[in-house]
């Protein structure tokens, strides 16, 4: 009986975390964030605008909708900036068309940018880019500690039960 409750507590903690998500946020914006096959949009005043995909380890994951011309810096702070234990030395930009180069994906460092000003590295950003924002190992394990944790007291209570 012990057993059963035992591994169905274990295989329910497992399952769990995969099915956990953060729920995306919107930008903030009164513009419509709703996905758009079109390549350029323009609000009432004629800007210029376009939806950039914003993934990973941010605050507000999500589509947004920014001006013609922006740079990476000012999209990750409209989606409101990398969490703790962001790797800023890895941000990945992967395009919806290739460039003019033929290229479809970047790896851009922005701990340049944050040490010394330096936006050498970065790239024009394109209606549909997609912009990953990947976490630290590091800061990976110690945002599961609580689950880990978990697991080792279900473990020492199937152990105390058993004795």
């Amino acid at each position: 009986m012990y057993r059963r409750i035992f591994s169905f507590c274990i295989i329910l903690s497992l399952l769990i975390p995969l099915y956990a998500q953060t729920p995306g946020m919107n930008s903030g914006q009164s513009f419509s964030t709703k996905t758009s096959n079109q390549r350029y949009v323009t609000d009432e005043k004629g800007n210029i605008l376009m939806y950039v995909n914003v993934w990973g380890h941010v605050k507000r994951p999500g589509n947004i909708l920014v001006y013609d011309g922006i740079d990476l810096a000012s999209v990750l702070s409209m989606a409101g900036g990398p969490n703790r234990g962001a790797k800023y030395e890895s941000i990945l930009l992967i395009r919806d068309i290739p460039d003019e180069q033929g290229f479809t994906k970047y790896e851009i460092d922005l701990e340049k940018f944050i040490k010394e000003g330096d936006k050498g590295n970065f790239v024009d950003i394109l209606p549909n880019d997609t912009i990953i924002v990947s976490q630290t190992r590091t800061s990976y394990i110690l945002s599961n500690v609580g689950f880990i944790n978990t697991m080792l007291q279900i473990m020492n209570l199937y152990v105390n039960i058993n004795r």
